[in-house]
């Protein structure tokens, strides 16, 4: 199960602290496949009086535990990315999850269950995954396939219209103190968006399916480094991947060199183009291991504007929540002319915000989950988080708690917006 890039920090014996997606609309692609499109060209407007982020009455809106055609059922939620889909007028949504048995199988796999919605209360989950972790012996991915990210082009040949990056690793990062699976980035395609193949061997820059972007790659002079939460946005023909980093040095990566977002750009979604990492302007100060993590990126077409959400906590934030899994105490936003330059004060409030005293029914009783996904309709954005929940649990599933041992408790979907009805 994926941690947030700072747990690395915070668990490292010799580290220093510090260290989905709005995609365009497609044609009509059959079935109840939709694509997503960019907002026409146009020139720049204003920016008018923008609401806050809301939490819906209705929270959680999905849970785990149910049962699939193949006998099975899925043990988590985790990591959503979300986009709006002006032709059929409904929501897509994809996130990572375990699927197995039972919820204490071992021998679970790590897949990306995609799932559509037309009024954001019910969802319809899809029978099929829509990708799975590999399962060759020596694949890179072959234990851990997280954190999706979707894109529709519609200028990519018809069997890559869809564009799924994703977080895959085979084991944990090799070195010591450090407890986070080795997380690289890998792309897919798909041409009706519910099921994708990996980019073949011989077209990765890596020689490997589907794997695109490695810590080395990114931070060459380094001793290592780990790439993950992948978030990708088509821009005038251009793809830009932003996503988690962490680079390292020492002879056992010891010593933490850089933690933050970090950015990409690429032509076709496989060969990638550093521009910067990590992120100057989305550091909390000047130092290179004060950035955040788990990106969510929109472009606005119509405003001629970038926003950014993502994980800025300090490292005792979320240590009021009961569960401790992963947790983020909330999202931040930032805003930019260009996607390079962003302007961000981690010293205004949150757009969202766990409340220990304000939880109650709301799908995140035991705390809140690293990562949110955001989405334009129009003007309006719909947030979708993970919570950890004690309502409703399906049998035999648990959560660890943060004074040590479990409770009944389930990680489930929620939704926040702004500017929406």
């Amino acid at each position: 199960m994926r941690r947030p890039l700072l747990t690395v920090l915070l668990l490292a014996s010799t580290v220093t602290p510090g260290c989905g997606d709005d995609g365009a609309t497609p044609v009509d692609a059959g079935g109840d496949v939709t694509p997503m499109i960019d907002a026409p060209p146009n020139s720049c407007q204003s920016q008018g009086a923008i609401g806050q982020f809301i939490r819906r009455a209705g929270n959680p809106r999905v849970l785990p535990g149910t049962t699939f055609t193949d006998g099975k059922i899925d043990t988590r939620i985790a990591d959503p990315d979300v986009q709006w889909d002006a032709t059929a007028q409904r929501w897509i949504a994809y996130w990572g999850a375990g699927h197995g048995a039972s919820y204490t199988d071992p021998n679970l796999v790590s897949i990306i269950r995609r799932a559509t919605s037309a009024d954001r209360m019910s969802w319809t989950l899809d029978d099929e995954p829509a990708f799975a972790q590999s399962t060759s012996p020596t694949a890179w991915d072959r234990v851990h396939t997280d954190a999706p990210t979707v894109v529709y082009n519609p200028a990519a040949p018809a069997d890559r219209r869809y564009l799924m990056l994703y977080a895959g690793a085979d084991g944990a990062f090799p070195h010591p103190g450090y407890t986070r699976p080795n997380y690289q980035i890998g792309a897919a395609f798909s041409a009706d968006g519910r099921t994708f193949t990996r980019v073949p061997a011989a077209q990765s820059p890596h020689g490997k399916d589907g794997l695109v972007l490695t810590g080395l790659q990114v931070f060459p002079t380094g001793a290592d480094g780990i790439v993950s939460d992948p978030e990708v946005v088509l821009v005038d023909g251009i793809y830009h991947l932003y996503f988690s980093s962490l680079s390292c040095s020492g002879a056992t990566c010891a010593t933490i060199d850089t933690f933050g977002v970090s950015h990409a750009t690429s032509p076709d979604g496989i060969t990638w183009t550093i521009e910067e990492a990590p992120v100057r302007s989305l550091l909390r100060t000047s130092l290179l291991t004060s950035g955040g993590e788990q990106p969510s990126v929109i472009y606005d077409a119509i405003h001629c504007t970038w926003e950014i959400w993502l994980r800025s906590d300090a490292g005792m934030d979320a240590t009021t929540q009961p569960v401790r899994q992963a947790n983020m105490i909330g999202v931040y936003k930032a805003d930019s002319e260009d996607g390079m330059s962003w302007h961000a004060n981690f010293a205004f409030n949150r757009d969202l915000t766990w409340d220990a005293t304000a939880v109650n029914a709301t799908g995140e009783d035991l705390g809140m989950r690293a990562g949110a996904d955001i989405a334009a309709n129009g003007n309006g954005r719909l947030m979708l988080y993970v919570g950890y929940d004690d309502d409703n649990v399906p049998t035999g599933f648990t959560l660890p708690l943060r004074a040590g041992g479990t409770t009944p408790g389930v990680s489930a979907l929620n939704i926040a917006t702004r500017d929406l009805p």
